[in-house]
């Protein structure tokens, strides 16, 4: 009989949440472990296949507080793995408690900052959600951020990073980056600049737009070369879109051109096409100040794009050598401006003058860009393909799940009594 694995999380293959749980589930099922998969955003009247697991619908709650007792006594898994931020989640540890049986518990949590702390060593974490994820019978980190962070207040966990398909996300040339170009309407002869986020505070959105006209104003710049210049972003621009800022009046104010200078491309691409989306770019920019990992980092480095990122949380820690970073702004040259964000998390800010700054570097320095967009590409190959990720989890979940057959029949009563 098949060990049972449930995973809950976002349903939706557009999130990061979701790319990550599926792949995963993906790779345990391949391993021949039996899969199934609690979307959260799933509402339907009964489960199915989708790739090689199985996926269930919620009920009113949002993140399955109604409905994942049910299925942890019916299904009776072995493993539970829950990959969310800690808020959504705090109710688990209690609803275990009720089960006669609980499977082992993986929390797989974001630790996207630290909380603001006066000594300035910058990893407290949240003193309600350290309790929540104490709880959890293994804690699987994102990122070595993460763990240190996780570390310092009292919980070990194992690192696994997120994953991207270097077979789907991969370099062009320059003669298809062209050809991609006049397809979208952009222009053969530009050079687009590329950000992919949530229109959200923490995301920094209206930095890149600053940079940008930053960069439009240099004074090292001709007339021609500012006209070929364009920022593309890929997001909400607007809250009826589903935004937190109006980034098309914040950039009319800011005087930019709609359409020439700022392009805001369509968020609803189905996963299949948002490869075309990093090969229309020339250089790609994540300014996000508060950031458990970020999937279209890794994207973009298997595309092999040359990436200016801001030194904050896992940023470095993900691109290595591979990117131009740029520090953030401090009060004093010790303590970083930010701002409070969610249960006291603090986001950085970043500096749109230096981004500005690395972003003319990159239009001017063809050798940089290559140079920068092979180091990626080669990373994003030899640490993040999902081949590798997956095998890290299929390690894990063997290494918590014992056989029986293999249990000496002294240890079998005992090893029952440890299941309760």
């Amino acid at each position: 009989m098949k060990e049972k694995i449930v995973y809950m999380t976002d349903m939706n293959l557009k999130t990061g949440f979701g790319i990550v749980a599926h792949n995963v589930c993906n790779g345990l099922a391949e391993a021949g472990y039996e899969v199934f998969y609690i979307g959260w955003g799933f509402k339907a009247d009964s489960g199915f296949r989708r790739g090689n697991y199985t996926l269930l619908p919620i009920g009113n709650g949002p993140f399955g507080e109604d409905v994942l007792a049910m299925y942890l006594q019916q299904l009776k898994p072995e493993i539970l793995v829950i990959q969310c931020d800690t808020r959504m989640c705090m109710y688990v540890p209690n609803e275990l408690k009720k089960l006669p049986n609980k499977p082992t518990y993986i929390m797989y949590p974001v630790i996207d900052g630290c909380v603001w702390d006066y000594e300035n060593q910058r990893t407290k974490w949240p003193s309600n959600w350290t309790a929540t994820i104490k709880q959890a019978d293994k804690v699987v980190a994102m990122t070595d951020f993460g763990k240190n962070i996780l570390k310092a207040n009292g919980v070990e966990s194992t690192r696994i990073y997120h994953g991207v398909d270097t077979s789907l996300y991969k370099p062009v040339s320059e003669e298809v980056r062209a050809q991609i170009k006049m397809n979208t309407g952009l222009g053969k002869d530009t050079f687009v600049f590329g950000g992919i986020f949530k229109n959200m505070q923490r995301k920094n959105p209206e930095k890149y737009l600053q940079a940008f006209k930053i960069l439009l104003e240099s004074k090292h710049l001709s007339k021609e070369e500012r006209n070929k210049l364009v920022l593309l972003l890929h997001t909400n621009p607007q809250p009826m879109g589903g935004g937190e800022f109006d980034l098309v009046q914040q950039a009319v104010d800011y005087g930019l051109e709609l359409g020439k200078n700022v392009v805001f491309s369509n968020m609803q691409l189905p996963p299949e096409n948002m490869p075309l989306i990093f090969q229309v770019m020339n250089a790609y920019i994540h300014l996000g100040g508060m950031q458990g990992f970020c999937i279209p980092l890794i994207e973009a480095m298997s595309t092999g794009l040359p990436i200016i990122a801001v030194d904050s949380c896992t940023h470095s820690e993900i691109l290595g050598d591979s990117a131009l970073i740029s520090e953030t702004p401090t009060y004093d040259g010790k303590h970083r401006v930010t701002f409070g964000s969610y249960n006291g998390v603090e986001c950085d800010i970043p500096n749109p003058w230096d981004i500005a700054q690395k972003m003319e570097n990159l239009y001017k320095e063809k050798s940089l860009r290559e140079e920068l967009g092979m180091k990626a590409s080669q990373r994003a190959v030899k640490v993040f393909d999902w081949s590798i990720i997956k095998k890290e989890w299929v390690d894990l979940v063997k290494s918590l799940i014992i056989d029986e057959t293999k249990i000496p029949e002294e240890w079998k009563k005992l090893y029952e009594q440890t299941k309760v």
